[in-house]
């Protein structure tokens, strides 16, 4: 279990990004955690991968995965934890590969020194994995360097990748912000698919997304948790100002009637 116990991030000015965040993640759920931009979110993706921006740390609380606590680590114990055990979908694909090298040989040394696979292993792997994404020539992908790609098909490769390391824990940062109708049904799929095997942490402003996959939701509005629910149970009784407008800016709308004018 990913268990955050009343966490605290600060600057180095003393300025607070989070303040007493409490959630926990086990294997076989999803769980959904929305907001502001700006609220948090992506302080909190950090805080657990280890990767905290020069400047912040953590002032109070703790995080525990599988009973580890992750502040008793060195950073290098704590980077070898992501991939196996703790994955990440980021939101911004290219920032998730060297532009400089193709694609084919980044993710085979990934998956070779993360999962001990051989090269025809890992490549045989990724190729699977994309297709189940959406590509059709897979081929093509590993063979292109990453700025011949385009932002969706960088984030169904991202999410390759992860998936081919089986990580126990998945976190999902917007993973379906760059991807058209078509893909975003494929990956929503995939992900589901692994809650089987995997504990999920699902950021998203999707409140489709939100409702068909996850079984709790987290409400995050300035560094704090101010609401949880199933998401039926935000839309039909939201609490504060932000999950208030949220909701009203997402309400579907009557089209009958209206007529078009040039």
């Amino acid at each position: 279990m990913v268990d955050v116990q009343n966490l605290s991030v600060i600057t180095q000015d003393g300025y607070k990004l989070l303040h007493q965040i409490s959630l926990h993640l086990e294997v076989g759920e999803v769980v959904g955690l929305t907001g502001q931009s700006g609220a948090g979110k992506s302080t909190l993706l950090k805080a657990l991968l280890g990767t905290l921006s020069r400047g912040c740390s953590i002032s109070s609380g703790e995080i525990f995965v599988d009973d580890i606590a992750l502040g008793t680590l060195s950073l290098k114990k704590h980077r070898c934890l992501c991939g196996t055990t703790l994955g990440f979908i980021p939101q911004n694909p290219m920032t998730a590969f060297d532009p400089q090298i193709k694609m084919e040989k980044q993710i085979v040394e990934t998956l070779h020194l993360k999962m001990g696979m051989s090269r025809q292993q890992a490549i045989d792997q990724a190729k699977e994995l994309l297709v189940d994404l959406g590509f059709s020539q897979p081929k093509r992908v590993l063979n292109s360097f990453p700025g011949q790609l385009s932002g969706g098909m960088l984030q169904r490769s991202a999410a390759a990748l992860l998936l081919a390391m089986s990580p126990k824990y998945i976190l999902a940062d917007e993973p379906t912000s760059a991807l058209d109708s078509e893909n975003r049904t494929l990956l929503l799929k995939l992900l589901a698919q692994q809650k089987e095997r995997a504990g999920i942490l699902f950021i998203s402003h999707d409140i489709a997304a939100l409702s068909q996959q996850c079984d709790r939701v987290y409400v995050m509005e300035w560094g704090q948790l101010t609401e949880t629910g199933t998401m039926e149970e935000l839309l039909s009784n939201p609490t504060c100002e932000w999950t208030k407008e949220y909701v009203t800016a997402n309400r579907s709308v009557s089209k009958e009637g209206w007529t078009w004018k040039d």
